[in-house]
């Protein structure tokens, strides 16, 4: 049986060093006239929608009144981040690209992604980062749902939209570098791997008790055993 890996871009997949951050607040203040406290509020694991959520409610703006300049704000973010999103300030983590590499030449695996990203800006970050978004056969976005852990059932459906074939939990893995993303695995019943190659520690992370643990994708054979060995749940 396949398995479907769903992959977390910023800190998993590539560093924009805060890029996407100025990114967001670009769009914000464009949208709503503010970009309220863009530069202290913490990102990691957040879907896009939530931290427009948290940021403009802190301004006064009421949640009818966010979700409806919403839309304008991921068109705006596709203006920003085309803009801001370029190679020298995007990166591959270590190891990503032989990793997606390997993953592209099994016949046992389907590539998609689970991000807080809204969908206009995902692909721009894959692509100034060396990586073809068009590997990943579908996918769930922070403009989709307020939190993460109801990304899960999105990206289920429009991988079978795509490819025809239903996953049990079992044969997902999860790759992401917070907390969230390891939550987000646990809420599904699937399995994760976390990599700490994002702003959250190793240690922080081996706390939330992912079923493996990396300090970043270098090391593909062992990555690949990883999502592989559905038996072995131990933290490496």
């Amino acid at each position: 049986m396949p398995r479907l890996l769903l992959f977390d871009i910023d800190g998993t997949l590539v560093n924009s060093n805060r890029t996407g951050r100025i990114a967001v607040g670009r769009a914000l203040d464009h949208v709503f006239g503010t970009a309220g406290a863009v530069t202290t509020y913490d990102f990691a694991g957040k879907t896009d929608r939530r931290i427009v959520r948290d940021l403009m409610a802190a301004e006064g703006y009421t949640p009818a009144e966010i979700e409806r300049r919403f839309p304008a704000f991921v068109e705006r973010m596709a203006v920003e981040g085309g803009a801001l999103f370029t190679p020298d300030r995007v990166r591959p983590c270590p190891g990503v690209l032989p990793l997606l590499m390997a993953l592209e030449q099994r016949d046992d695996a389907v590539l998609g992604l689970l991000t807080g990203n809204v969908i206009s800006t995902a692909p721009l970050k894959l692509q100034a980062a060396g990586i073809d978004p068009t590997i990943f056969r579908a996918g769930a976005y922070g403009s989709d749902r307020l939190d993460r852990n109801d990304l899960m059932p999105v990206a289920l459906e429009r991988v079978y939209d795509a490819v025809g074939q239903r996953f049990p939990p079992e044969d997902v893995v999860i790759l992401g570098d917070t907390p969230a993303d390891i939550h987000c695995a646990r809420a599904a019943n699937a399995r994760v791997v976390a990599v700490a190659t994002g702003p959250v520690p190793y240690d922080v992370l081996r706390d939330h008790k992912p079923d493996h643990l990396f300090a970043d994708f270098l090391e593909a054979s062992a990555v690949l055993a990883a999502i592989f060995d559905s038996e072995d749940r131990s933290v490496l």
